[in-house]
């Protein structure tokens, strides 16, 4: 559930991963939801891997219908339609920033634990913008 970040300790927006992993074993959770927009998009962070060390990821999780939407209403440059993708951002404080956009219909706990699954077991992360499977045109916010 996600509280207000005026709610929670400092350790909890950690960049240091002992420190974070030692929030998430206090609080059970694999993951700290930090808050969510309906059922298209999440902030999140969660621990991984990333070139070969451990870091604390500082995740923005949207599906492409919010991606598609948010170009419709003039808010994102208009591109062909989005693809998958996983943006990688440069190290900070709070940790590494994660902005991860998928064609799920929903962003539910199950969706977020597979996108979690997919981070951690991808051995080829990089900084940058990575896109994969084919374009999604006909998206919709209903599913």
């Amino acid at each position: 559930m996600p509280r207000h970040p005026d709610e929670l300790p400092a350790a909890a927006f950690s960049g240091d991963v002992t420190l974070f992993e030692h929030y998430l074993h206090d609080i059970g959770q694999d993951y700290l939801l930090l808050g969510q927009s309906g059922e298209q998009r999440a902030q999140l962070r969660f621990c991984g891997t990333f070139l070969g060390g451990p870091v604390v990821w500082n995740c923005e999780f949207i599906t492409l219908a919010a991606v598609q939407a948010d170009r419709q209403q003039g808010r994102t440059a208009v591109t062909p339609a989005p693809s998958n993708f996983i943006e990688i951002g440069e190290p900070g404080p709070q940790g590494v920033p994660l902005r991860v956009g998928l064609a799920v219909a929903r962003i539910d706990q199950p969706a977020i634990q597979k996108m979690i699954i997919m981070i951690r077991n991808y051995k080829r992360l990089r900084r940058g913008r990575h896109e994969f499977g084919q374009p999604q045109v006909a998206l919709s916010h209903e599913g």
